[in-house]
């Protein structure tokens, strides 16, 4: 079994999964559920494929089978049969899944994944004059997106503009580290702790709405 480990947290279960098996080898510790095996059938990409079964191999840590899933207008994964909350996320070497009761939202990325061309998409001004004085530059910025994206899958919408209305307290990117986020909307603002890991050289952020 490749690496996989659980995130301790009080809001919920977390788990990762190392990508590094082929679908025929995740195919033989799994029997997805019919909607799954179609969605599943229809995918081309290699590289989909085990990130789609390497989250389906946690859902069944998490829920002793693979849970019945539906997918909302905006792409957001719920239970069918259950009122618990799910967020999945992939990067290149991990796939993670997050079970909560709450709202919630995760996110990883490669620590060095190259951003820049988005930056002024996603980052407020201040939050650009904290990550010119980090340490780490790429790091925070990364750190940052990824806390972002933390919080839009929480929102279940589209049209959200991330360098203006998802706005992330100053912080420093540090392995467990709790900090704050806000989403500004037209009638209400949404508050949210986030919390920081490093895996691998991969950055996972995951949001919590309070």
């Amino acid at each position: 079994m490749p690496f996989f480990k659980q995130i301790q947290t009080e809001f919920g279960w977390i788990g990762t999964w190392k990508l590094e098996e082929n679908p025929e080898e995740l195919l033989t510790q799994i029997q997805l559920p019919t909607e799954d095996d179609l969605r599943f059938a229809a995918m081309r990409s290699e590289k989909r494929k085990v990130e789609f079964l390497a989250a389906r191999m946690l859902l069944k840590m998490a829920f002793g089978e693979i849970p019945e899933i539906e997918y909302n207008g905006f792409g957001k994964p719920h239970l069918k049969s259950s009122n618990k909350k799910i967020s999945i996320s992939h990067s290149a070497d991990f796939a993670c899944v997050f079970v909560s009761n709450n709202r919630i939202g995760i996110d990883i990325e490669r620590a060095d994944r190259n951003i820049d061309k988005v930056a002024d998409r996603f980052l407020h001004a201040i939050e650009k004059t904290t990550i010119s004085v980090s340490e780490d530059q790429q790091l925070a910025k990364v750190a940052y997106w990824s806390a972002k994206e933390a919080i839009f899958k929480c929102a279940d919408e589209h049209g959200i503009h991330f360098n203006s209305q998802i706005r992330i307290d100053d912080f420093v990117p540090e392995n467990g580290r709790l900090f704050k986020g806000n989403l500004i909307q037209q009638n209400r603002n949404f508050s949210y702790k986030m919390y920081f890991h490093f895996l691998e050289n991969n950055v996972l952020v995951y949001a919590v709405e309070i």
